[in-house]
């Protein structure tokens, strides 16, 4: 172990209330300074890079640094934070083990990273082992089956996996009774007996506590240097975008064949639709869509059961079928029709044309006939409220309604 021992706060430069953003720019710069491709040969540089590199290592996990900062005094000052326990030869002190200058480089030597705490680790469960046989217990110590093997630089993930997965969950299975705060055989009666062993259960958890979180803390301090977890999670990141890269490939691909399946899908069913056009064609079978179609159904230009039209398309009809044969006096006999519409002038024209008699009764009976039955209109307006109505109903309802009645009899009073 290396006997000199540095404050971190002091290898950065740093304040001790220093934030991330110090802290970072402190080791940017000193890194640069004293990179090993800058400083060739220099081992001094080598190894004040190699300071700055565990300092920001310690204080930018802000875990660590938490740790670091209730344990300073006790590391600088030599490596005792457990007060007393230090003359407590169960326990090994974990505490001088948390420093990154307690091993020298990560290879498989003397004081190395795994020779180093393969030790540690071997002394952590030779204390449990031997303070709970000193306890006075006979059965198996819990957690005995706890791997105590660090492994080298080479050691499989497998069992590096489970190495950290049984240490973080480490409880010592001590009862602590050295902490023990007073002697319950100097209590003068039975309620300071129950008062001392109060207080002393609360020490004995308290150093149990603690014991616990710095077993912890040294297992979150190795594994995040471990250079076997860093290899192991620098291979899942690569498994992980391998993966998704080709996640995206494969989804690109289905994509594609399923642009692929739609469009086969429409050429086959334009192959159909023009295939069964064939077959109609060739049969003498005329399929409605093709048909020209000018008839309105009600949306457009001459709106369906106009009643108004068809009297006119009669009167047509009869002054065609009456008439001149000719496609000129056929037109005539058309416009002159309009114009029967129109007014009594043009009517008794029409009628002489015709040939027809325009005193004759049956005329007469025949339009009034057409103008009450057959004649609608488009729509039903009252003058008097100046509104339109889409049915005879609706203006029957309305002549019905008060309002209309109201300005009726006002419309009637104003032309008096």
């Amino acid at each position: 172990m290396t006997d000199k021992v540095r404050d971190h706060y002091e290898v950065l430069n740093v304040a001790l209330d220093a934030n991330q953003a110090t802290i970072k720019k402190a080791h940017r710069k000193l890194a640069l300074k004293f990179h090993p491709d800058k400083n060739a040969g220099d081992e001094t540089a080598a190894e004040t890079f190699r300071l700055v590199q565990q300092a920001y290592e310690c204080l930018s996990d802000t875990a660590e640094r938490k740790w670091y900062d209730e344990h300073r005094e006790a590391i600088l000052r030599g490596w005792s934070a457990n007060g007393d326990s230090s003359d407590i030869d169960i326990l090994f002190d974990v505490v001088p083990y948390m420093y990154a200058g307690c091993y020298s480089g990560y290879e498989d030597d003397e004081d190395g990273f795994f020779s180093v705490y393969q030790n540690v680790f071997s002394k952590i469960y030779e204390g449990e082992m031997d303070g709970w046989t000193s306890e006075g217990n006979i059965d198996n110590m819990p957690f005995s089956d706890i791997p105590t093997d660090f492994g080298s630089k080479t050691t499989e993930w497998n069992q590096v996996g489970d190495f950290y997965t049984a240490w973080e969950s480490f409880t010592s299975c001590l009862a602590f009774a050295w902490a023990d705060k007073y002697d319950t055989k100097d209590a003068d009666h039975r309620r300071m007996r129950r008062a001392m062993e109060d207080e002393n259960r609360k020490a004995r958890r308290n150093a149990k506590r603690k014991y616990n979180d710095d077993v912890a803390a040294l297992v979150h301090f190795i594994k995040r240097r471990d250079p076997r977890v860093r290899l192991h999670r620098q291979k899942l990141e690569e498994e992980r975008a391998t993966k998704l890269k080709a996640d995206k490939v494969e989804a690109q691909r289905k994509k594609e064949i399923k642009q692929q399946a739609k469009e086969e899908w429409r050429q086959q069913a334009e192959e159909r639709m023009a295939q069964a056009e064939a077959e109609d064609r060739a049969a003498g079978r005329i399929r409605l869509a093709d048909l020209e179609d000018d008839y309105d159904y009600g949306y457009g230009k001459g709106k369906r059961g106009k009643k108004k039209n068809r009297g006119r398309q009669v009167i047509e009809d009869s002054s065609s079928n009456d008439g001149d044969e000719t496609g000129d006096d056929s037109e005539n006999s058309k416009n002159n029709a309009e114009n029967f519409v129109c007014g009594s002038e043009i009517k008794d024209e029409l009628l002489e044309e015709l040939g027809v008699d325009n005193n004759a009764d049956f005329l007469d009976s025949e339009a009034d006939s057409y103008s009450e039955e057959e004649e609608e209109p488009d729509v039903w307006r009252c003058e008097v409220c100046r509104k339109d109505f889409k049915s005879a109903g609706q203006m029957e309802n309305h002549m019905k309604s008060k309002k209309h009645k109201e300005k009726l009899k006002k419309q009637k009073s104003i032309t008096k």
